[in-house]
C-alpha cells in the first residue's frame, strides 16, 4: 500500500480514537505531564535492534503511564514521538511513525478504558502490541519469535504498573514508574547480547564463505585467463559472484576510453530484453567516475550509500516501488538504492572498467572484512583480464602472416579441425598469383611484398565477414566458405575476379574450388584438392577457377 494512503487511513483512525476517548485537557497535571514527556523521549531513544535489522518498539514504558494517567497524556507521548530525533528528520517520515504509534496506543486505550484498571493495563499492552504488529510487519513480514520477545517485554511492564496503581498517592510514585526505563535496559542488554552472539557466528560464516569463494575463484582464473577471452571470464565472474557471493543483481562493465562511454560486457539477475536496453544506452565514463569518490572509496571498492541521490542516469535495476518501513532504523541494512562497485584496473593502476553489485542475499550493508576480500577479488579479476588479454594479443600474432595480416597456414589447418570438429558444412578456395615471380623480379621483392598486402585487402573486401582469409605461402592464399552452396562460392571467386581489373599493377589467378563433400578422410584433404583444381587451371590457361 501506497505510505500516503497508510498514512490518511491512520490519520482518519487516530482521530477517530481520540474523539471517543474525549480528552479533557483541563485536567492535565504538569508534573505528571512532565513525567510522561521525560519517559517516552527516554524509552524512544532507546533503540533495540533485533539482529541488528528491525528496531523493535521501546516506547511503551512512556505509553503505559499515559494510559494510566488518561487519553490527554497518550496525546502528549503522541505529541513527543513526533518530536524526537531520529535518523530521517523529513517531515513525512516523522509523522508516519508518529500516527504508527499514536493510532496502535490510542485504538488500543479505546478498547481498553472499558474494563477495570489491571486488566485494562494488560489489554492496552497486549491489543497495542497486535495492532503495531499488523500496521508495520503485517501478514508478509510477520515473525514470530520477534513478536514473542517484544510481547514479553511489554508484559514485563506490568508489575510496577500495577504497583503504581496502589501507590497512586505516594511520594514515590514517580520512582515507582521509572523502574519500567530499568526493565526495557535491562530488555536492551538481553536482545544486544542475542544479537552480539549471532553476529559473532554470522561474521565467522561470512570470512568463511568468503575466503572459500576467493580460492575457487583463483582456480577458475587461473583455468580460464590462458584459454579463453576477456568477455567468457567475465561471464564466468558475475555467475560466480551470483552463486557464491550471494548479489542477485551483478553488472559487470569495461570502460571503452576511445569512444568515452561505458560497455556492459556480463551480468547475471536482469532479465535479458532489460540487459539489451542497457547495452544501448550511451553513458559516458564521467558519469560512473563520478560515483567513484575518495569518500566512498575503500581499497579497490566503492560503497556509496543512496547513489539515486547522486545520479539517476545509473541505476539499472529494475524494481517496482519500494515501500519503505520506516520504523527500521538501523544504517546496516541494505539499502535498495546503494551501490557496491569493484574497480578493474590495468597494469598502471588505471581504472579499466568495475564490477557492480546489488542486493546481497543477507540484507546486509558490507563490512570491512567482506570489502578487504572483495578488493582481493576485483584484484584477481584484473589480472586475470590483463593475462586474458596478453594472451589474445600473443595468440593473434601467432595466428597472423605477419607481412599481410591475413591468418596463416597454421591457423587454417586449426580452424579446419575445429571445422570437421563440429561437422560444419565448408568449401574452401586455393588461390594462386599468376606469374607472381616476375613481378618480384621486374620492380623487386619490397614492391611485390606491396601487391601481396594490396591484393590481401581486396580479398577482404570482397568476401563476407564471417569468410575466413589465409595466406598460405608465398604468392597462395586460401578461403574458407562455411554454410554456403558451390553455386554461391563461386559468385564469391567471380566477384573477386571482376574487382581485379582495377587492380594495378595488372595481375591475375588461378583458383581451385573443393568442397566437404569430395573428402574421404579429413577435412585437411580439402585444400589439397581445392590446391590441384587450382594447378589444372594453371595447367588451362592461367585466370581461371576450376570446380
Amino acid at each position: 500500500m501506497n505510505v500516503k494512503i497508510k498514512s490518511l487511513i491512520l490519520l482518519g483512525i487516530t482521530i477517530f480514537s481520540f474523539y471517543f476517548l474525549r480528552v479533557d485537557f483541563e485536567s492535565i497535571a504538569l508534573l505528571d505531564a512532565l513525567m510522561v514527556i521525560a519517559l517516552t523521549a527516554i524509552s524512544d531513544n532507546i533503540r533495540v535492534y533485533w539482529n541488528y535489522s528491525n528496531r523493535l518498539v521501546s516506547n511503551t514504558v512512556g505509553f503505559v503511564y499515559a494510559f494510566i494517567l488518561g487519553p490527554q497524556y497518550i496525546l502528549i507521548s503522541s505529541l513527543v514521538i513526533l518530536l524526537s530525533k531520529t535518523k530521517h528528520q523529513e517531515i513525512s517520515r516523522k509523522l508516519y511513525r508518529t500516527l504508527v504509534f499514536s493510532t496502535s496506543y490510542s485504538l488500543a486505550a479505546l478498547i481498553s478504558y472499558r474494563f477495570s484498571p489491571p486488566l485494562s493495563i494488560f489489554l492496552f499492552l497486549t491489543i497495542s502490541k497486535i495492532i503495531n504488529t499488523i500496521i508495520v510487519e503485517g501478514r508478509k513480514n510477520f515473525d514470530f519469535s520477534v513478536f514473542i520477545y517484544e510481547y514479553l517485554y511489554f508484559l514485563s511492564l506490568l508489575p510496577f504498573s500495577y504497583l503504581y496503581l496502589q501507590f497512586g498517592f505516594s511520594p514515590f510514585k514517580y520512582l515507582i514508574i521509572s523502574v519500567n526505563l530499568l526493565i526495557l535496559m535491562l530488555f536492551y542488554l538481553i536482545i544486544k547480547t542475542r544479537n552480539d552472539k549471532n553476529d559473532e557466528i554470522l561474521r565467522t560464516q561470512r570470512i568463511r564463505k568468503l575466503n572459500d569463494v576467493i580460492v575457487n575463484l583463483s582456480k577458475v582464473i587461473r583455468q580460464l585467463s590462458l584459454k579463453v577471452s576477456s568477455e567468457k571470464i567475465l561471464d564466468q565472474i558475475a555467475e560466480i559472484m551470483q552463486k557464491n557471493m550471494g548479489y542477485a543483481y551483478v553488472l559487470i562493465s569495461l570502460f571503452n576510453y576511445q569512444n568515452n562511454k561505458v560497455e556492459r560486457i556480463a551480468h547475471r539477475g536482469l532479465k535479458e530484453e532489460m540487459f539489451e536496453k542497457i547495452k544501448g544506452q550511451e553513458v559516458p565514463i564521467s558519469e560512473v567516475l563520478k560515483f567513484m569518490d575518495e569518500k566512498y572509496n575503500y581499497k579497490d571498492t566503492y560503497f556509496i550509500p543512496h547513489a539515486d541521490k547522486i545520479s539517476e542516469t545509473y541505476t539499472y535495476q529494475p524494481r517496482d516501488e519500494v515501500s519503505i518501513d520506516y520504523l527500521e532504523d538501523n544504517q546496516n541494512l541494505w539499502d535498495p538504492d546503494d551501490l557496491l562497485l569493484l574497480a578493474l584496473r590495468d597494469e598502471r593502476n588505471n581504472i579499466i572498467g568495475y564490477i557492480s553489485l546489488d542486493s546481497p542475499e543477507n540484507n546486509l550493508r558490507p563490512s570491512k572484512e567482506e570489502l578487504n576480500i572483495l578488493s582481493v577479488f576485483a584484484q584477481l579479476v584484473s589480472l586475470a583480464l590483463e593475462h586474458s588479454q596478453k594472451f589474445m594479443e600473443i595468440r593473434d600474432q601467432a595466428e597472423r602472416d605477419s607481412l599481410t595480416g591475413l591468418f596463416n597456414h597454421s591457423k587454417l589447418f586449426y580452424d579446419l579441425e575445429n571445422f570437421e570438429k563440429n561437422k560444419e558444412k565448408i568449401c574452401a578456395v586455393f588461390i594462386d598469383l599468376d606469374d607472381f615471380k616476375d613481378i618480384n623480379d621486374k620492380y623487386g621483392h619490397k614492391f611485390g611484398d606491396e601487391v601481396l598486402i594490396k591484393f590481401s585487402q581486396l580479398i577482404l573486401n570482397t568476401v563476407r565477414n564471417k569468410d575466413r582469409v589465409y595466406r598460405y605461402g608465398g604468392d597462395e592464399f586460401v578461403i574458407l566458405f562455411a554454410g554456403i552452396s558451390t553455386e554461391i562460392g563461386i559468385k564469391i571467386v567471380e566477384r573477386l575476379y571482376d574487382a581485379l581489373q582495377n587492380f594495378q599493377p595488372k595481375i591475375s589467378f588461378s583458383a581451385g574450388l573443393s568442397t566437404c563433400d569430395e573428402v574421404i578422410n579429413s577435412y585437411k584433404e580439402i585444400v589439397e584438392i581445392a590446391d590441384r583444381k587450382m594447378y589444372l587451371s594453371k595447367n588451362q590457361g592461367k585466370g581461371n577457377l576450376m570446380v
